[in-house]
């Protein structure tokens, strides 16, 4: 048997593929489960960023703004932006500089006249004097205009050598008291400053691949992680849609990302926390990865285990299949390897030994049924051939009987005729002597006659008495043998005892014929002598002749009866004949299937031999 097709490899395989697919469904299922959770931490983070560095941008926005209305509320500012005295023109220039002194985040500022123009800068420097701020920032310009000369603020940022870096322009108008337009403030205002303070704490954690921005309505990056982006566009593919916040799928630099953005309420920007996919999906990657080998390492260590276990368990299998290959090999004197087991491989190896026990007991019984059916049909067939031999020599002795009987028949037949004819001539006799004494010389002729018929009569009494005797020795063969066929000459017997009673009475009958043959024969004898000698005797022959022509009679009768017996008796030995020789054909069949059986028994004893019990 191959190796594959043990159950020893089947079972651990089968029970570790369930415990992969289930192990692997777990996994799945739990990585799933963690990557919705990471990704929705993810976004959930994107949001929480999302929304504190607008809301960062937005207060800082806001606060500057809240200065510069402050800024625009100062009376000596006010003064010097109405009269423009020299004067007043120093203590609005220290007021300026004691005011962006006290804030970080403003570089540079500068008072706007109504047609846009720079009257001063807060230092005095006039680098930017007569600078138009309507031509320099137009967007922002109009901004303002359109607010109602109140305040704007720039959507672009601008490189600056100031702070060597990016500013944020912001314009706000200056009331005089009577509420009247005067003029305007406009700030620069350290955008790279905000960038890096709102960015000081996470920008560890951020990347190319994870990043956070502003872009304002152009595209134009205007607040990165990446301070190299600043100012340039975004992938054409970075589609902001027209909705406060949500989620959205671009391409930058061919690596697709994912981001959160939400509109700002200071400016007309939307605030973008972005990752790539790489990133996004790194640790859930890492965590299939991990689930992968702990479900590998699962497997081979379950696998291991359960191979030892359940090898271990099924071991003993093996000792029954060899146990059953053993029978089948015909050794049954074996005895059992797998002892005190508890489970169904112990109950299985008890059946085993039991069905084992069991066959033992039937093919030992087979095997000493078979000895004996062998002996007895060794016996049988003896029997049948001997009884097929004496059947045959039977039917040999019986077919000479018959040919006696025969032969017998025929002789009866003549002695009953002669019976008859003696019978006749006896009568003749007695008529004669009846009708005169004068033929007392015919008379002694004819008593010559009858004294030699009657030697012929006594020859023939002794050959009836032989066959009698002959007869009867054959109806006691024939009862004997009747005795010896059993059930099949119980017909035979009764057919052997009849003519062994008919042989039994001829013989008496021929005894007293015998008897009165040779008395006949004597008086015969002294009735010559005495017919030659005297006359005196007539009237005694004469009464002695008819007491003769009686028992001529009566021995004609016997005789014709013998007859009949004789002939009934050769047609029984006739039917015996057929019957014995049919009885020798199926002793010869008997003798056949015997010797069949014999060999059938041979056969069967030496295949049970094939196994071996002890």
């Amino acid at each position: 048997m191959k190796k594959s097709n043990s159950i020893i490899v089947k079972i651990p395989l089968i029970v570790n593929i369930i415990i992969v697919l289930l192990s692997f469904s777990i996994i799945f299922t739990t990585v799933r489960m963690s990557i919705k959770a990471i990704n929705n931490a993810t976004y959930s983070g994107f949001i929480t960023s999302v929304n504190g560095y607008s809301t960062l941008l937005d207060t800082i926005i806001e606060d500057q703004l809240i200065i510069m209305d402050a800024y625009s509320r100062v009376p000596t500012i006010i003064e010097y932006m109405q009269t423009r005295s020299e004067y007043i023109r120093d203590e609005a220039i220290r007021t300026m500089i004691n005011l962006f002194d006290n804030n970080d985040y403003i570089v540079s500022l500068d008072l706007i006249g109504l047609d846009g123009k720079v009257i001063e800068s807060y230092n005095g420097d006039t680098k930017n004097q007569g600078l138009d701020m309507s031509v320099a920032y137009p967007n922002m310009w109009q901004e303002y205009i359109d607010s109602g000369y109140d305040h704007a603020s720039s959507d672009s940022i601008y490189k600056s050598d100031i702070n060597k870096g990016f500013v944020l322009p912001i314009v706000h108008s200056v009331y005089n008291l009577e509420n009247k337009l005067i003029g305007s403030f406009i700030a620069f205002v350290d955008w790279t400053k905000i960038i890096n303070d709102s960015l000081e704490n996470s920008r560890n954690e951020l990347s190319a691949d994870k990043s956070i921005f502003v872009l304002n309505e152009y595209s134009e990056y205007v607040y990165h992680n990446i301070d190299s982006l600043l100012g340039t566009k975004a992938d054409s593919s970075l589609i902001i849609p027209k909705q406060n916040s949500g989620l959205l799928k671009y391409t930058d630099n061919n690596a697709p990302r994912t981001a959160f953005f939400k509109s700002m309420e200071s400016q007309p920007w939307y605030m973008v926390s972005s990752i790539t996919y790489k990133l996004l999906h790194a640790q859930s990657n890492k965590m299939i990865f991990i689930g992968i080998l702990l479900g590998i390492a699962g497997t081979i260590l379950s696998y291991a285990i359960s191979a030892l276990y359940i090898g271990k368990t099924i071991k003993p299998i093996v000792y029954i299949v060899e146990e059953a290959h053993q029978m089948a090999d015909g050794n049954f004197a074996l005895s059992s390897k797998i002892n005190n087991r508890n489970d169904e491989i112990g109950e299985l190896s008890h059946s085993f030994s039991v069905m084992k026990d069991r066959f033992i007991e039937v093919i030992s019984d087979v095997l000493s049924a078979s000895r004996e059916i062998a002996s007895a049909a060794n016996e049988l067939h003896k029997g049948s051939e001997d009884l097929a031999n004496r059947t045959e020599y039977q039917a040999s002795s019986l077919e000479e009987t018959a040919s006696s009987m025969e032969e017998m028949a025929s002789t009866i037949k003549s002695s009953a005729q002669n019976s008859i004819n003696g019978n006749n001539v006896m009568m003749a006799s007695r008529n004669a002597v009846v009708e005169g004494g004068n033929v007392i010389a015919d008379t002694a002729k004819m008593i010559e006659e009858v004294y030699e018929a009657s030697a012929k009569i006594r020859d023939i009494t002794k050959v009836i008495e032989g066959i009698a005797f002959q007869t009867n020795i054959l109806a006691l063969n024939a009862s004997v043998e009747a005795a010896r066929a059993g059930d099949q000459g119980k017909g035979f017997a009764v057919v052997a005892s009849e003519v062994r009673n008919l042989a039994q009475n001829s013989q008496a009958s021929a005894k007293d014929i015998t008897l009165l043959i040779e008395d006949i024969y004597e008086k015969i004898n002294k009735s010559a002598q005495m017919a030659r000698h005297s006359q005196e005797i007539f009237t005694d022959i004469e009464s002695k002749i008819e007491e003769t022509s009686k028992i001529m009679n009566d021995i004609s009768h016997t005789a014709v009866e013998q007859e009949t017996g004789v002939d009934q008796v050769n047609s029984a030995v006739s039917k015996m004949d057929n019957i014995t020789q049919q009885n020798a054909s199926l002793v010869e069949q008997s003798a056949a299937a015997s010797k069949s059986l014999l060999d059938q028994a041979n056969h069967l004893e030496h295949l049970m031999s094939f196994f071996k019990v002890e």
